[in-house]
């Protein structure tokens, strides 16, 4: 039979018999009612193989996405393939440690890393898997398991335990679907009314059929509507919804208010009125609570124009908590799929957080993405300045705010800083809060959360969009978890930053090791076209320690390596050439501007230093017309400039013969 000829079946046959035939007492207080105790026993287990593959077959078109980069299998309780690449299956079983056996035995998540395993193909594999529980005796009855390149291991236990979790409402959902055709077959062979059609079977199945709210919601309407053409409807809904079907207008439940809506909620039953009215003598109301196991997430609210007996209520229960079922499983499987979504993008995003160990590469990088993912105009990162009592923009879309800094109490920034909280905003122009981001980019909406390191916020990230009331809850929720985790590539590649900078440095002057000098010479001669070296020795320096002890010595160090530091450039090299010899490297510079900058710090030295010494200095440039361009040849030359300087008087500046 056709749909269609269903639907004007479905119009004709009487409501009384449909409800005494199929289901004498519909009541969410009654345990007999087919859709809350199904389930399955020990007893069982030997004959569900067939709902096995169906339900793996069912989560696995449904998850054809976020499934796509693992192989997944699924095994019965008794430790049997029941679904799953066969030479996978092989693979697997050939293993002296078995994860889906493991996972079955145990009854927890088991993973297996790639070198427990043997055989060239599982060598380079980690395999996961998980069990899964029946409803109310907690057997398990299945353990669901997937094997994944040694690469793409990390986050993987927690995204199958999410992808068990879904498996085990496929099957029920199939589990339900057979129970609810075999009761349905056996009744209707003595009910001559319904003549064979199964047409309530069908509605109920379209319902279980549709896996997001939307549809669950638009079957309802439409089961309504065949039922009652002329059934006037709203949805009133715990939580904000929006439903995209013009006849389902949607409303916040309002639970102050004690009409028939809020007794359906209350009791979870249905509730019928008759509200007469002048025009409408026979008008009632009717309240559908949407009720799922976990709790009711809202009433379907109709009117009618007809007498109440021409309502039949324990067809409307029976529609209800289907409804009220599928309702759930499609929330709960948008839930799951959005998890999953979030756990990919969180270990893809921390995996290319973490190759990058300069800071400038995961602020840039962190930008993209957090604009990608959220379809937002415009994103900031500032990182906390405590001592200069200030924070600095670090990376921004918006080229104005680059490199700019402001007080740490300053705006959505500061406060996000002050309380260590994340922060929504859903319309600026009703905000007392000032903002230099939100003015700049024009924007009305705004999400923003702190980089937490170490309990403390170090930063926070801001992303804004020119919509008002444009982000979700969600989008705040998944921003909150992507924060942690950029924040914690934010602190490694501080980390890494400062120990490169120890690494790099001398720990009594400050100034830059010798082997980091050679680098960034030879590094400046490959790509520049000229530059200068300058070698700096402290006359007399043994006597000095000799005289005032090591201490002072390591003093006089000190204050002609702040001097250095204080006469040239941030673009020059200072550095620690070995004892009481210090150099500088002038990129791009020409001799002449060295032998100014070598005369600045030799009448600093002179005049500043307490006890009094003096240095002598010998500068050597390269250009790239030179035959010989090394590292090694500018510093022999200026060396030998030094030499001069030291035996003709000391305290006094040589340049390299030549130059």
């Amino acid at each position: 039979m056709s749909e269609h000829a269903g639907k004007n079946r479905v119009e004709e046959i009487r409501r009384d018999e449909i409800g005494q035939a199929l289901f004498p007492v519909v009541s969410r207080g009654d345990q007999s009612f087919w859709i809350q105790s199904v389930d399955i026993g020990t007893a069982d287990f030997p004959y569900i193989e067939p709902l096995l593959k169906e339900s793996f077959a069912d989560w696995r078109e449904q998850n054809a996405a976020s499934v796509s980069k693992a192989e997944w299998f699924l095994f019965s309780h008794e430790g049997e393939a029941a679904s799953g690449d066969p030479e996978l299956i092989g693979h697997l079983k050939d293993q002296p440690v078995h994860a889906g056996w493991m996972s079955l035995a145990t009854r927890e998540p088991v993973y297996v890393p790639a070198v427990r395993h043997e055989g060239e193909y599982m060598r380079r594999r980690t395999a996961f898997a998980v069990p899964v529980f029946t409803r109310s005796g907690g057997e398990v009855f299945a353990a669901l398991g997937c094997v994944v390149p040694e690469e793409e291991a990390d986050g993987m236990l927690r995204l199958v335990e999410m992808a068990a979790a879904h498996f085990r409402t496929c099957f029920y959902q199939r589990l339900e679907y057979s129970f609810v055709y075999d009761t349905l077959y056996t009744r209707q062979a003595g009910t001559s009314a319904l003549n064979g059609d199964s047409a309530l079977f069908r509605m109920v199945r379209r319902l279980y059929d549709k896996f997001n709210v939307d549809g669950v919601l638009e079957e309802l309407l439409r089961i309504v509507l065949v039922l009652y053409p002329s059934a006037r409807c709203q949805l009133l809904m715990t939580q904000d919804y929006q439903s995209s079907n013009p006849q389902l207008q949607s409303f916040m439940l309002d639970q102050r208010k004690q009409d028939i809506s809020m007794t359906a909620f209350m009791k979870g039953s249905v509730e019928v009125e008759l509200v007469p009215s002048p025009e409408y003598p026979e008008r009632i109301e009717a309240a559908l609570p949407l009720a799922g196991h976990q709790g009711i997430y809202g009433v379907f609210h109709f009117t009618l124009d007809l007498p109440p007996d021409r309502l039949d209520t324990r067809l409307l229960g029976m529609i209800a908590d289907t409804a009220g079922k599928a309702f759930e499983n499609a929330k709960l499987y948008e839930q799951s799929n959005l998890l999953i979504r979030e756990l990919l993008l969180i270990n893809e995003l921390t995996k290319r957080l973490n190759q990058n160990l300069q800071l400038s590469e995961v602020f840039a990088f962190a930008i993209q993405e957090l604009v990608g993912i959220f379809s937002a105009d415009y994103c900031c990162i500032v990182k906390d300045n405590p001592l200069q009592q200030r924070f600095d923009v670090m990376a921004c879309s918006l080229p104005e705010l680059q490199g700019s800094s402001f007080s740490r109490d300053y705006g959505f920034a500061g406060t996000v800083l002050r309380t260590q909280e994340p922060l929504i905003v859903s319309d600026y122009l009703e905000s007392s809060i000032p903002s230099r981001f939100m003015e700049l980019a024009e924007a009305r909406s705004m999400i923003a959360a702190p980089l937490i390191s170490n309990g403390k916020a170090m930063g926070a990230v801001l992303l804004a969009q020119r919509e008002h009331h444009y982000f979700s809850y969600e989008n705040f929720k998944l921003l909150q978890m992507l924060s942690t985790h950029i924040g914690l590539a934010v602190s490694n590649a501080t980390l890494h930053a400062e120990l490169e900078r120890m690494a790099n440095r001398d720990t009594l002057t400050g100034l830059y090791v010798r082997r980091y000098l050679d680098e960034r010479i030879h590094a400046h001669q490959l790509r520049g076209s000229k530059g200068s070296l300058l070698v700096i020795d402290i006359d007399r320096f043994k006597q000095v320690n000799d005289t005032y002890g090591h201490q002072i010595g390591d003093s006089i160090l000190q204050q002609v390596s702040g001097m250095i530091v204080r006469s040239i450039r941030e673009t020059d090299v200072s550095a620690r050439w070995g004892g009481e010899e210090l150099a500088v490297y002038f990129p791009e510079t020409a001799l002449e501007e060295a032998l100014i900058v070598a005369e600045r710090i030799r009448s600093f030295v002179e005049e500043e230093t307490h006890p009094a010494v003096t240095v002598s200095c010998g500068v050597a440039e390269w250009a790239q017309e030179d035959m010989t361009i090394s590292v090694e040849s500018l510093f022999y030359r200026a060396d030998m400039a030094l030499y001069q300087a030291k035996n003709s008087g000391r305290n006094r500046i040589r340049a390299a013969a030549g130059d």
